[in-house]
């Protein structure tokens, strides 16, 4: 019964992500994209273009469009893949129906480009969370990636999704179209990395050094409280043995490494490499809930 309990908080938890991923894409459309005719992708970029020459609503075409291929997906893929894509297919159209009185804030493409790919960007971090598809483009992609096993995923969305920027410059007879939707992607890529990434930087630094290593240790835990790990190593050329302490500072701290390393051994040498994020003690805590498949889904690609 717990069990069950914890499932049904999950689902709800991830149609959640869901809903609130979507509702940033469909601020993105339209607030910022559509109205400037740029069409970044996806079934609603397809939907950008033909609805700005057929009475038909956004919404309704992105959901139109989806059925066949949901037909397809329902073969290729199995009844519980198509009827969660359908679903979320679904809750976007309807989310883009809801919001479609919406003004377009801006014709400055420029911005809009920039904006509309941090609304993307974010809503895509959500979407990730949540675990599921709203069909567009990344259910064409794996389609295709199903009939063409050899094409790796992320060849098959740059083919899908640059056809559609293609499609659109065509249609739209206008090439500054086709670099605006690439700076919304760029962005969106940027943002949904960052997020993934984590912003919490930092440095790992080597510090290898003849010495006795507990000095140094002991000048890094007073001076800056951080941990150091100590490691033996070898130097290859003159085969002589070498200590490796490894710590983990925030940027700001390194200059403070430095003054130590220069006092306790101005001949050691020295590492500093940034990394991306840092995760448990003296940092963020660890929380990993992203799962691998999805993970590959969305990196590639994160916008409809």
């Amino acid at each position: 019964m717990a069990n069950t309990k914890l499932q049904l908080e999950l689902e709800a938890k991830k149609m959640c992500y869901f809903v609130v991923g979507e509702f940033f894409y469909t601020l993105a459309l339209e607030l910022f994209l559509s109205g400037n005719n740029i069409a970044a992708g996806g079934f609603s970029g397809i939907g950008i273009v033909v609805t700005s020459f057929l009475p038909i609503s956004l919404g309704l075409f992105t959901f139109l469009l989806n059925l066949p291929f949901l037909l397809l997906a329902f073969f290729a893929k199995g009844q519980g893949y198509a009827l969660r894509t359908l679903l979320g297919s679904a809750i976007f159209s309807i989310l883009l129906e809801t919001f479609s009185f919406l003004p377009t804030v801006t014709y400055n493409r420029l911005v809009a480009a920039v904006f509309g790919g941090l609304l993307y960007g974010f809503g895509a971090v959500f979407i990730l969370k949540s675990e599921s598809s709203s069909g567009s483009t990344d259910l064409v992609a794996r389609l295709l990636k199903t009939r063409f096993p050899a094409f790796s995923l992320g060849k098959v969305f740059i083919l899908v999704d640059g056809s559609v920027v293609l499609f659109a410059m065509i249609m739209f007879r206008d090439i500054e179209a086709g670099l605006y939707a690439l700076i919304t992607i760029y962005v969106c890529s940027i943002v949904n990395d960052r997020i993934l990434q984590g912003f919490d930087q930092a440095s790992m630094c080597y510090i290898i050094t003849d010495h006795d290593p507990e000095g140094l240790f002991q000048a890094i835990h007073s001076q800056l409280d951080r941990s150091v790990t100590l490691q033996r190593g070898t130097g290859m050329y003159a085969g002589n043995e070498r200590n490796i302490l490894i710590t983990v500072l925030r940027p700001k701290e390194t200059w403070i490494l430095k003054k130590i390393v220069a006092q306790q051994d101005p001949n050691a040498f020295v590492v500093v490499a940034s990394a991306s994020e840092v995760l448990g003690r003296g940092f963020k805590g660890v929380e990993d809930d992203t799962p691998k498949d999805a993970l590959e889904l969305h990196l590639k690609h994160p916008a409809h």
